[in-house]
């Protein structure tokens, strides 16, 4: 009779990086030509059907930020999305755009949405306690581009710079490998 033994355990290890690397193919991929420029302290993960771009952040990784890129279905489909966000925090809807702050983004108005409390994200996810969002709606020709930050307070206003800077830092650009139904119109300037 012959038995083998195997052990992995190698102990707790700590990895710490710095510096720049080198980017790879993941790094040269842009989604629907829409080109972002991430925090380095931001860990990129997977892509989902819905979100372009995808990061954790946080001492437990727990807070997230994605983008997203939706239709604009109406000319109110902008205060739909954003009074959609206001009810995931049980907040009042808002009746008009201008209620918001407003920065430029992607050549365009960006109007930036922020929320605090009890966070009901949906789709049979648990209500999380003590969470706060820092988000984005741009509409650009016939889509919303959207951006979206949740995570505790202390940990999302610790990366609001990083966030706007984000958001400002988006591009679309047309020679990405993509397919023609990718590429939106340059809207009309406001």
């Amino acid at each position: 009779m012959l038995l083998l033994f195997s052990g992995c355990d190698r102990g707790d290890r700590e990895v710490v990086v710095s510096g720049q690397r080198d980017l790879v193919l993941w790094d040269r991929a842009y989604p629907g030509n829409i080109k972002d420029r991430a925090p380095e302290e931001w860990r990129r993960v997977p892509w989902t059907q819905m979100r372009y771009y995808n990061y954790r952040f946080g001492a437990k990784e727990d807070g997230e930020v994605w983008l997203s890129v939706i239709p604009s279905q109406g000319d109110d489909a902008v205060l739909q999305n954003v009074n959609r966000w206001y009810n995931q925090f049980r907040m009042p809807e808002i009746t008009e755009l201008d209620e918001l702050k407003q920065e430029p983004m992607l050549d365009v108005t960006g109007y930036v949405v922020e929320a605090e409390g009890v966070y009901h994200a949906g789709m049979g996810a648990e209500p999380r306690e003590d969470s706060k969002m820092l988000a984005v709606a741009i509409p650009y020709s016939t889509i919303i581009v959207t951006v979206k930050m949740v995570g505790s307070p202390a940990e999302v206003e610790a990366q609001r710079d990083n966030f706007l800077g984000y958001c400002q830092s988006l591009v679309f650009f047309n020679d990405a490998p993509a397919k023609e139904g990718d590429r939106y119109p340059k809207p009309e300037k406001e």
